[in-house]
C-alpha cells in the first residue's frame, strides 16, 4: 500500500541463500516454464507480477511507511537486537494450497512457535511504523474485513496478523480462471517437489526495502537469530 515515492521497510522470512527452497523461488520467478505445463514464461510472469515484486518470502511483519522519527539505521539496529532474543524454530512440512484465489506454499498445520515469531515482530517494529492515512485504510476494508480483521489494521497496520495470521510464502498473484489455476498448480506441484512435504528451520530475519509503490521490495540484510552484530 505504499504511495508515490515514499519508500517502505517490512521484517520476512526469506529462504537461505543456496537452500531447496531459495532454487525453487529462483526457478519459478525468474527461469524458464516448467517443462509440465504449457505456460509461457510470459504468462508465467504475469500470473506472479506482484508476487515477484515483493520478493519470495513469509511475512513476519508486514510492510510499513518509517516513521520519521526514526531512520533505517535504527530499524536494522533494532531488528539486531530483536533476533538476538531468538532460537531457530522450525515450520512443519510444505505444501502447495490456494489462498482465496492466489496459490502459496503453506505449512500444512498450524505452528504455534511460528505464530509467536510473527506476532512478537509485529510488536517489536511497531514504533518504527507511520500510520496509515485514512485513504489506505479505507482501501484495506474493500476487502471485506470481519470486525476483528478491521480491528488488527486500526490497531497494528495490517488486517491479517495476531490471530488473523497465516503464514504463506505467495508464489502467484489472484488467478480467476479456475482452469489455468489448476493448470498453474499442476506445474507448481512438479516443480515445487523437493521443498513439498519437507519442513524448513527458520534461524533468522530479513529487513526489507521498498523505494516505491511499483519498485520491488529487495532485501536490505539478513540476520540471525541468536547473535549480534
Amino acid at each position: 500500500m505504499a504511495t508515490g515515492s515514499s519508500p517502505r521497510y517490512a521484517i520476512y522470512y526469506s529462504p537461505e541463500p543456496g537452500s531447496p527452497l531459495d532454487a525453487f523461488g529462483r526457478s519459478w520467478f525468474g527461469g524458464s516454464p516448467p517443462t509440465a505445463t504449457k505456460l509461457s514464461a510470459k504468462r508465467i510472469a504475469e500470473l506472479s507480477e506482484s508476487s515477484r515484486r515483493y520478493g519470495f518470502h513469509g511475512t513476519l511483519k508486514p510492510p510499513f511507511g518509517l516513521n520519521p522519527a526514526t531512520t533505517l539505521n535504527s530499524l536494522l539496529d533494532a531488528a539486531h537486537v530483536f533476533a538476538r532474543t531468538l532460537a531457530p524454530i522450525e515450520i512443519p512440512p510444505l505444501e502447495l494450497a490456494i489462498i482465496g484465489k492466489f496459490i502459496a506454499l503453506t505449512p500444512v498445520t498450524q505452528s504455534a512457535a511460528l505464530e509467536k515469531l510473527s506476532a512478537a515482530c509485529v510488536r517489536a517494529f511497531e514504533a518504527f511504523r507511520v500510520p496509515l492515512s485514512d485513504e489506505q485504510l479505507e482501501s484495506y476494508k474493500l476487502n471485506r474485513l470481519t470486525v476483528h480483521q478491521e480491528q488488527m489494521l486500526e490497531h497494528w497496520g495490517y488486517p491479517y496478523v495476531m490471530e488473523e495470521f497465516r503464514f504463506h510464502i505467495s508464489v502467484t498473484d489472484r488467478i480467476d480462471d479456475s482452469h489455468e489455476r489448476d493448470e498453474v498448480m499442476t506445474a507448481l506441484e512438479t516443480l515445487a517437489a523437493p521443498v513439498l512435504g519437507k519442513a524448513i528451520v527458520v534461524r533468522d530475519l530479513t529487513v526489507f526495502g521498498q523505494a516505491g509503490v511499483d519498485e520491488p521490495m529487495v532485501a536490505i540484510e539478513r540476520i540471525p537469530f541468536g547473535r549480534g552484530k
